[in-house]
C-alpha cells in the first residue's frame, strides 16, 4: 500500500491509527472493499508493532529483574558477611566481659573489705576523739586550774626553792598539755569539716583582753610582762568567739615561749576598713631568716625550741591560719632575729560600731 511508518506517523489515541493512515483511509471512503482491506491491514501492522514493543518491554523487564536479583544476591551475601562479623564481635565482647568480671570481682571484694575497714577506723577515730574531748580534756582542765591556783596561793618564801620549782614545772606542764590537747581536737575537727562558725555580735577587744590576761601568771613565772594596748575601748563586730580566743591564745603562748626573761609582750588591736587587726608583739629570740618561709605552710611541719627549751608541736600556728582564713582574714608576721617577732591577724567583721 505504500504506507510508511515512522516517528511522524504516531498512533492516535482514538482509533489506533496514525494521522497519515487515517488520511489514507479517508481517500478510500468511496471504495468500501478497498477501504476495509486497507483498514485491516493497517490495524494488523499496528498490532504487530505494539506486540513487538511489548515483547521488547518484557525482555527489558526480564533483564532488569535479573539485574535486581543479582544485586539482591550480592546484598544478601554482604548482609551475611556483616551478620557473621557482628556475631564474632558479640562473641569477642562476651569473652572480654567474662575476663573483666573475673579480674574485677576480686578487686570489688577487696574494695568492699577496705571500705569496711575504713568505716571501722573512722568509727574508732570518732570514738577516740569523743573520749579525749569529754573524758580526758575535762579532768586535764581541772588539773590545770588547780595547779595554777596552788602556785598563786603558795608563798615562795615559805617553801624551798626545789618545791616551788616543782610547782612551777607542774603548772607549766599542765598548761602545755591542755593547750596541745585542745589544739589537737580543734585541728582534727577542722580537718574533718566539722568546725562550724558561730558568729555573734561581741566586743572583740573584750575577748582579746580576757584571753591575754589568762597568760599573765604564766608569763610572770618566766619574768615576762604582758602589756595590753587599746583594749579598754569597745570594738564591736560579728565573729566567732571561740575561734578568736583560740587564735589569740596560741599567739600569746608562742610569744611567751620565745621571749627571754624580763621580756615584754604587747597585745593590741586596730581597725582597718572592714577589718580588725590584732597584733601580738614580743621582744624574744626572733625567727631566723632561713626559717621564715617554713612557717604558715601546711606542707612543712616546722617547729623549734623556746628560750627555756620549751618544745612545740607546730600545730598551733596552722590552726590559727585555718581559723583566721575561715573568718575571712589573713595571718602574717614580721620578725628580726635577736629582736623579736610580731604576729598579726585580721578579722573581717560586720556591723562594726
Amino acid at each position: 500500500n505504500g504506507l510508511m511508518y515512522g516517528e511522524e506517523n504516531k498512533v492516535s489515541i482514538e482509533n489506533g491509527l496514525s494521522k497519515k493512515d487515517q488520511e489514507y483511509l479517508a481517500d478510500l471512503m468511496g471504495n468500501e472493499e478497498a477501504y476495509k482491506r486497507a483498514e485491516e491491514d493497517l490495524k494488523k501492522r499496528n498490532d504487530e508493532k505494539r506486540l513487538a514493543r511489548v515483547k521488547q518491554d518484557l525482555v527489558n523487564a526480564h533483564q532488569m529483574l535479573e539485574t535486581v536479583q543479582s544485586e539482591a544476591k550480592k546484598l544478601q551475601t554482604f548482609e551475611n558477611f556483616l551478620q557473621m562479623k557482628f556475631n564474632e564481635a558479640i562473641s569477642t565482647l562476651k569473652s572480654i566481659d567474662i575476663e573483666i568480671k573475673a579480674k574485677i570481682y576480686p578487686v570489688e571484694n577487696k574494695i568492699v573489705s577496705i571500705k569496711q575497714e575504713l568505716e571501722n577506723t573512722i568509727e574508732s577515730r570518732d570514738t577516740l576523739y569523743s573520749v579525749i574531748a569529754h573524758d580526758l580534756r575535762s579532768p586535764l582542765g581541772s588539773l590545770k586550774m588547780m595547779n595554777n591556783a596552788i602556785l598563786m596561793m603558795v608563798d615562795k618564801n615559805q617553801v624551798s626553792d626545789e618545791v616551788y620549782e616543782m610547782l612551777q614545772m607542774m603548772n607549766k606542764t599542765s598548761e602545755e598539755i591542755f593547750q596541745l590537747l585542745d589544739n589537737l581536737l580543734k585541728w582534727a575537727k577542722n580537718r574533718l569539716n566539722k568546725q562550724n562558725i558561730y558568729r555573734q555580735q561581741v566586743d572583740i577587744n573584750s575577748i582579746v583582753n580576757s584571753t591575754a590576761e589568762i597568760f599573765i601568771p604564766m608569763a610572770t613565772q618566766k619574768g615576762i610582762s604582758i602589756m595590753l594596748e587599746g583594749l579598754d575601748k569597745e570594738l564591736m563586730g560579728s565573729t566567732d568567739i571561740d575561734m578568736v580566743k583560740t587564735i589569740v591564745r596560741n599567739l600569746i603562748s608562742n610569744a611567751v615561749k620565745f621571749s627571754y626573761e624580763k621580756g615584754l609582750i604587747t597585745v593590741s588591736t586596730k581597725t582597718d576598713g572592714d577589718f580588725v587587726v590584732v597584733s601580738v608583739k614580743d621582744s624574744g629570740k626572733g625567727i631566723k631568716k632561713e626559717d621564715r618561709g617554713k612557717l604558715l605552710r601546711s606542707n612543712t611541719h616546722f617547729t623549734s625550741y623556746g628560750t627555756n627549751n620549751e618544745k612545740g608541736s607546730g600545730l598551733g600556728l596552722m590552726l590559727c591560719k585555718d581559723f583566721v582564713e575561715q573568718l575571712g582574714g589573713k595571718l602574717w608576721f614580721d620578725s628580726e632575729e635577736g629582736k623579736g617577732t610580731t604576729f598579726y591577724f585580721s578579722l573581717k567583721v560586720s556591723n562594726q560600731e
